[in-house]
């Protein structure tokens, strides 16, 4: 390198250039400051990998803008000093003398991971490691590191502050199992019935650790509210909880099961289905809606529609809606509370989308707590140890129960009391359509409020971004088909046994049987008082007799 120019790591960062190649993943994480950016994209050049013939890398930032901000900059202080030449359409450096290159890559969704499916590289690099999620991290990791040459390494190495969608996995990863790092850690792996250990290590680095910093700014990081100051001063990793919707999966990771998953293609919802159809309006900002049917036997719920536009007038879209769910078995229609607001029109939009649309929608539940919470529960693949099993039911509180809450309420909380160690039916409860393209992409971006940050929100509560309507939707949809399953259990009822009849009739089978069978379960409802009840939706909830 030219002598105009020469770049000395710092203690910390030496220690992180240095670790072995027989370890695949390093994860240099921690404070601001302490060079970690410049650490990633100089090792391979410190490492001299640009000189062996072959080599291949690539360093990861979540976005592109971030790459040409901070990244790419940086690259050009540098590389070009080793002779390297920048392709700006690629967004790569190549060494034509040793045939070379180092390239600069992004993932910002989900789905982006994939992009790189035809690719492998020597040394893989991932900036700001908490911006992305765990899905892409390790799907690019184990998939597209590698190496056929014995001169080249197959590493990964990370770099990041506390906080954001991947906090959670970060630190379990790396943190977890050596908080103070240095310590190497294994997992072992069956391969052809033998097992197999891949290696990881954590190297903590704080802003003080960095000897070049400016003073200032380390004062500056003292003076941060008390939770921002001891992530971003002290490198704390139990400050901040990151990604709130930590069950979410494309598919399983390794060793998981298969159930952990919550995108399926799309297949033929039989029509008897009860649908609900939730809807976040917005002109400036995105309009969302999301059809979801329900499962009489099972109660799972499939989101398997996804209706969105930006800018889109009232009168387009609530027909487009109409003529979407025409013919379906619509059981109930929520709308954004804020649609009933006054805004100086003639009519509020929710006055708007019921004459335009022929649907009578009511508010959706808008409180957010629980709508975050219900949905974490649908998302839930494990399952877990029923606190009620081994226990006898309170016969008196069971009938105070009956007496002011309800028959429904007796019946969930006599229900408690199963012989089931564990709660694992129809796990996930929720599944979606790989075609809901904008609810799959906004899921795994929810991150809790900030905590320093409690006057916009609890920090419970997920943060709100700009994009975040689908989420606002999901919870929406989640909060009327939970409505329907409790309110609606005699229809309920019925939907399953109909759901029962349909499984025994075959291909090409006279259906008399199954006519004889709707008869008698119309019949059975009718002598227990119930009557068959049509769920209404209406302002006002009630069930009318059909």
């Amino acid at each position: 390198m030219a002598d105009n120019k020469i770049w000395t790591p710092t203690k910390r960062q030496e220690d992180f250039i240095s670790i072995p190649d027989t370890i695949f993943e390093g994860f240099f994480g921690g404070s601001a400051g302490p060079g970690k950016s410049e650490c990633l994209m100089m090792l391979p050049i410190i490492r001299e990998f640009y000189k062996i013939p072959g080599f291949k890398g690539i360093l990861f930032r979540r976005t592109f803008p971030e790459l040409e901000r901070e990244i790419i900059p940086r690259s050009q202080e540098y590389f070009k000093l080793t002779g390297a030449r920048y392709n700006d359409s690629k967004k790569r450096w190549t060494w034509d003398m040793y045939n070379t290159m180092m390239q600069f890559g992004y993932a910002e969704y989900e789905k982006d991971a994939r992009s790189y499916d035809t690719t492998e590289y020597n040394y893989m690099a991932f900036d700001e490691l908490t911006s992305f999620t765990e899905f892409q991290y390790t799907y690019l990791s184990f998939s597209r590191c590698r190496t056929s040459n014995p001169r080249l390494p197959a590493i990964v190495r990370s770099a990041s502050n506390p906080g954001n969608v991947g906090h959670g996995f970060c630190r379990k990863r790396f943190v977890e199992p050596a908080r103070g790092g240095y310590k190497i850690i294994q997992q072992t792996v069956m391969v052809g019935g033998k097992p197999r250990v891949i290696k990881r290590i954590f190297i903590p680095a704080k802003a003080l650790d960095n000897p070049h910093i400016d003073p200032d700014y380390i004062v500056r990081l003292q003076m941060l509210p008390e939770a921002e100051r001891l992530a971003k001063a002290e490198g704390d990793w139990w400050t901040f909880s990151g990604q709130v919707f930590e069950d979410w999966r494309l598919e399983p990771f390794r060793d998981e099961p298969d159930n952990a998953r919550h995108v399926v293609k799309p297949f033929d919802i039989p029509p008897w289905w009860p649908r609900v159809l939730a809807i976040d309006w917005g002109y400036s900002a995105m309009m969302c809606a999301l059809w979801a049917a329900i499962n009489p036997a099972t109660k799972r719920i499939y989101i398997y529609r996804e209706y969105t536009a930006i800018k889109t007038k009232i009168s387009s879209w609530a027909k487009t809606l109409a003529a979407l769910s025409a013919g379906e078995n619509l059981v109930d229609v929520v709308l954004d509370p804020s649609a009933w607001g006054n805004r100086g029109d003639e009519c509020t939009i929710a006055e708007q989308f019921s004459n335009l649309s022929g649907m009578n929608p009511r508010r959706a539940d808008n409180d957010r707590i629980s709508g975050k919470n219900l949905v974490q529960e649908a998302l839930r693949w494990e399952p877990v140890i029923n606190p009620f099993y081994g226990h006898e039911p309170d016969v008196g509180h069971a009938m105070e129960i009956y007496e002011f809450h309800g028959e429904a309420t007796y019946h969930r909380y006599m229900d408690q009391f199963t012989d089931e160690p564990e709660t694992a039916v129809n796990l996930p409860k929720l599944q979606v359509f790989d075609t809901a393209v904008k609810l799959i992409e906004t899921i795994p971006l929810c991150v809790y409020n900030d905590p320093t940050m409690t006057r916009k929100g609890s920090p419970e509560d997920v943060a709100e971004f700009n994009g975040d309507d689908p989420y606002d939707t999901v919870r929406y949809i989640l909060k009327a088909c939970q409505y329907y399953l409790d309110v609606g259990g005699a229809e309920n009822e019925r939907q399953s046994k109909i759901a029962g009849a349909m499984d025994l009739i075959k291909p090409g089978q006279d259906q008399t049987a199954f006519y004889m069978q709707m008869d008698r379960i119309d019949a059975e409802h009718q002598r227990i008082g119930m009557g068959v009840k049509k769920f209404h939706h209406a302002q006002r909830r009630k069930y009318r007799m059909v």
